[in-house]
């Protein structure tokens, strides 16, 4: 039986050697072509040690080979030879023993680099994390001192871990432990079968090097989405967006100059309706206390002006002063000036005068602060006589301005 297994084996290997030079070959061609761009074929020798605990030497000699295809950065399949020998004392019973496994399984392995960090930077890609986990068979031999030798074949479950590194496009180095249980219920009088760990040191061969697969990183072998150029279409969306902006930043100023204007008749029409309502409104005359009588007549008594002119006289400034700081103080008052002439000379021309000279007077309170809304100037010529005419006094009298208040 152990002939035969022997013989499969290499049978096995054989075949997986020459599929995998085959795959170099076609990954030479393929690499030209965009059909296959990939190798996906390396093989491995590793070699270390074996530990069995149910043993008094517990450490011996493994060493073997893997031939795996790698389908994609991240997972593949394998075919491993192990041979493990171990030799024991006589202990509890047993005789003593050399006993030899020849250990084939087909595993599956998975890059768990590419999974937790399949964007890891190129110098963290060229070292990566395997799990590994398969099923297979072990032949094994047993020379007993003695007794009879015992010979055959049991079920094998194979599960561990490998860190590995590209040393090159070609060549990469690993460290392995693995866990191997048999069912070997002759041997160790257990149904549960014979369990030992190895750790392993090997050398990995990549077919094609530069295209092995196991050279790609995970975020470059995913496909690349190809983006259809919208740029165009941006372009054109910015122009509209641009011309629609302009358009409505343009509406915006029409409207905030009809505002404006809006803003603007509206204070039009509410200083007219102001004006309307102070001109028509009743007004109430205002009786001065005895002192601001007093400032009034002063202004008014001492008010001169050019002969025949409105232009006033220095003389008068500092009594109309005492008149403009009493008007500044009252700005509740309404003030209004009434000039008058005597009767020498042309109506017309008196009548003129009157006016002009109760204006020069508003003018000049005006300058001096007086809120000019507050007053208003008007002419009577000779028509309003308070002396009579006949005299040089009484038409001295008669060439006057008079103020006249009123509360609003």
């Amino acid at each position: 039986m152990k002939k035969s297994f022997l013989a499969l084996f290499a049978a096995m290997g054989l075949a997986f050697s020459a599929n995998a030079q085959d795959a170099a070959t076609d990954a030479e061609q393929a690499a030209a072509s965009a059909s296959e761009s990939f190798n996906h074929w390396s093989v491995a020798v590793d070699g270390g040690i074996n530990y069995l605990r149910a043993s008094d030497q517990k450490v011996g000699l493994a060493i073997g080979g893997i031939v795996e295809r790698t389908f994609n950065p991240r997972w593949g399949l394998g075919l491993e030879y192990m041979f493990i020998k171990k030799n024991q004392d006589a202990i509890k019973g047993f005789p003593e023993m050399d006993a030899k496994f020849h250990d084939i399984d087909i595993f599956g392995s998975v890059n768990l680099s590419n999974i937790i960090a399949p964007y890891r930077s190129a110098g963290w890609q060229k070292l990566n994390w395997f799990g590994t986990a398969g099923l297979g068979a072990t032949i094994y031999d047993y020379e007993f001192e003695n007794s009879k030798d015992d010979n055959g074949a049991k079920m094998l479950f194979v599960a561990g871990s490998k860190l590995e590194y590209n040393v090159s496009k070609w060549i990469g180095i690993f460290l392995g432990a693995h866990y191997r249980l048999h069912s070997n219920s002759e041997f160790t009088n257990n149904s549960a079968g014979r369990s030992y760990g190895t750790a392993v040191a090997g050398v990995r061969v990549k077919f094609a090097g530069e295209s092995n697969i196991r050279n790609i990183a995970w975020a470059d072998y995913i496909p690349q989405v190809e983006l259809p150029d919208f740029s165009n279409v941006f372009d054109a969306q910015k122009k509209a967006c641009e011309e629609a902006v302009a358009k409505m930043e343009q509406k915006i100023d029409d409207q905030n100059a009809q505002i404006k204007k809006l803003q603007s008749d509206i204070k039009f029409t509410q200083d007219s309706l102001d004006r309307h309502i102070r001109a028509t409104r009743p007004k109430v005359a205002y009786k001065p206390t005895v002192e601001e009588a007093k400032i009034i007549e002063t202004a008014m008594s001492n008010l001169e002006f050019e002969s025949g002119k409105a232009i006033i006289k220095e003389g008068s400034f500092q009594y109309l002063n005492g008149l403009a700081e009493l008007l500044v103080k009252h700005p509740e008052w309404s003030v209004k000036l009434s000039g008058h002439t005597d009767n020498v000379g042309k109506a017309a021309k008196n009548l003129q005068l009157s006016k002009d000279r109760a204006t020069s007077v508003r003018t000049y309170l005006v300058n001096k602060g007086v809120d000019a809304a507050n007053i208003e100037s008007e002419g009577f010529g000779s028509s309003k006589p308070i002396a009579s005419n006949n005299t040089a006094a009484g038409r001295a009298k008669n060439r006057r301005v008079e103020v006249s208040l009123f509360s609003k």
